[in-house]
């Protein structure tokens, strides 16, 4: 693959920036508007700050410098510190306007800009609207299409949008082999992987579950829950006696009103076990008591989904009709599971999650094989997934240079040697 011209990625808080000059060097770029540490902020925290800050330091020298534009203060962070080390060149622009932004982008001869922040919080849009960058990538913060002509491409998977589905985007589609949702798991949430004892983690008996217990877990936001869903769990529930639903304490009205709405149902209100949030440090090891998550296909767990597949949970989802409706598919086809955990319809989530329930050793098999082979996997490969997008990109570009139409989707080719989850984590 022919290395990108200036490639920019753009979030709300700061800039990555990926650029190619005429030595054939890729530079990217990449705004970073939502860097402070902030209450309401957890999310981007977790999935940039956290989650992606290998992706700036693992990019193929040879073919890319990073550079980075801080758009909202310098408020100093462990993350933060790491996400600046990990670029060739930072710049702290939170005091530059958007006419200065534009022209210090067109300096730095950014040819792919890439906004990893969309309609959500902290956002700055307008700095794509005056950005001189030839390809605009939307990418990671923002679920869905943005619905503007200034935003060229979405970073995508086929799992989360088929390319049948590419005359619903305003964007071309970008895909890559594997999931879209770049993780940095295997090198910053090693925890996982310590043999126990692990001191500060609660037990099991310690969170309220008996040992004959199958723990059934959503620890996606509240929002998340319809009542479809929630009719769903009650079903299972119902159908198996052992089975116990545990989710977190994200309202302190919903335990009650939940447990309420179960006892209509037949289910006995304590079979729903709430907990608060954990401590970032054992968090994914106190999640690992769960035998298997139930993803919300209302709004599928991004972030989370990987964090518990890290800890070694099998994710039920049940793709829908739109991008935030299926990223959970993506996940679990890179972590191998997609024919074991990828129901067709609410009847085949229920049935899928009863059997897997009532089947405990296969069941087990399955969360022992996937922390057996999480390591291996292509979702926890931030480096294969990185190289992935670099190859992406470059595709836009050169569909850019060569004065050419992009097509409706365009779906980049998997690294050589790349592994294969499905001999591994089944």
């Amino acid at each position: 693959v022919c290395c990108l011209p200036h490639v920019s990625v753009f979030l709300t808080s700061a800039v990555f920036l990926t650029s190619l000059s005429s030595s054939r060097l890729l530079s990217s770029s990449c705004l970073l508007s939502r860097l402070l540490p902030a209450p309401g902020w957890v999310l981007v925290r977790r999935c940039w700050c956290g989650g992606r800050q290998s992706v700036f330091r693992l990019h193929d020298r040879r073919r890319v410098k990073v550079l980075g534009y801080a758009l909202s203060g310098n408020a100093p962070s462990p993350e933060r510190e790491r996400i600046a080390s990990g670029c060739d060149v930072w710049v702290e622009a939170a005091g530059l306007d958007y006419p200065d932004l534009a022209r210090r982008m067109a300096a730095d001869k950014v040819h792919v800009l890439v906004d990893t922040t969309g309609y959500t919080m902290r956002q700055k849009t307008e700095a794509m609207v005056l950005s001189p960058a030839p390809v605009v990538l939307s990418f990671h913060g923002f679920p869905g299409t943005m619905g503007a002509s200034f935003v060229h491409y979405l970073s995508s998977d086929p799992r989360t949008t088929p390319p049948d589905y590419a005359g619903f985007y305003s964007e071309r589609l970008g895909l890559v082999p594997w999931t879209y949702l770049i993780n940095d798991h295997r090198q910053s949430r090693r925890e996982v992987l310590a043999p126990p004892p692990h001191p500060g983690v609660p037990t099991r008996a310690e969170l309220g579950f008996g040992e004959g217990d199958v723990v059934l877990a959503s620890f996606n936001q509240m929002y998340k829950v319809e009542p479809k869903v929630f009719e769903a769990w009650m079903q299972v529930l119902a159908r198996v006696p052992r089975a116990r639903l545990w989710m977190l304490k994200f309202s302190t009205s919903a335990p009650e009103l939940l447990r309420e709405e179960a006892a209509r149902r037949g289910v006995q209100p304590s079979r729903l076990v709430f907990h608060d949030k954990f401590p970032h440090d054992t968090e994914l090891l106190a999640k690992a008591h769960a035998d298997l998550f139930l993803d919300t296909p209302l709004f599928n767990a991004h972030t989370t989904g990987g964090d518990v597949l890290w800890a070694g949970i099998p994710v039920l989802t049940l793709p829908g009709d739109n991008f935030a409706k299926r990223v959970a598919s993506g996940l679990v086809h890179s972590a191998g599971l997609l024919d074991l955990t990828c129901a067709r319809s609410l009847d085949d989530y229920v049935a899928l999650a009863v059997q897997l329930c009532r089947r405990g050793r296969v069941l087990r098999r399955v969360r022992r094989r996937l922390r057996e082979a999480r390591e291996a996997l292509p979702l926890f490969d931030t480096r294969l997934l990185t190289a992935h997008l670099e190859r992406s990109m470059a595709a836009m570009w050169e569909v850019y240079a060569a004065g050419a139409p992009p097509p409706p989707c365009h779906a980049a080719r998997a690294c050589p040697g790349a592994p294969d989850p499905r001999s591994r984590a089944q």
